[in-house]
């Protein structure tokens, strides 16, 4: 697995990048994006910190997926709030539980 052209699109985007399933695929060394590689690339990217939009990660390579750094940050904070909106079981708990723990602190901002 190598992850490394999605960070560097993800450090240049402050935090977030548009990427094709075609590179996530590449990145994690499948050839087709079947079913059950969309689900370990899901589960590669939260793994290394990285949260995505769609919540599924569609199978056609030519889709684009919006991959974000889980790091606390208000554009995370925002991206995992539409994430939440959409899923369930436990990315949207993860989701839920990073936005409580950063919304006492955007309070603190104002």
């Amino acid at each position: 697995m190598d992850l490394t052209e999605v960070e560097k699109a993800i450090e240049t985007g402050n935090g977030y990048a548009a990427v094709s399933v075609k590179t996530l695929r590449n990145a994690f060394g499948a050839q087709r994006a079947k079913k059950i590689v969309v689900q370990q690339i899901s589960a590669g990217l939260r793994a290394a910190g990285l949260g995505h939009i769609p919540f599924e990660i569609p199978k056609r390579q030519d889709r684009t997926v919006l991959v974000y750094r889980l790091d606390g940050s208000s554009a995370s904070a925002l991206l995992a709030l539409v994430e939440a909106a959409h899923g369930d079981g436990e990315q949207a708990n993860g989701s839920a539980w990073l936005l409580s723990s950063m919304l006492p602190a955007l309070n603190n901002k104002s």
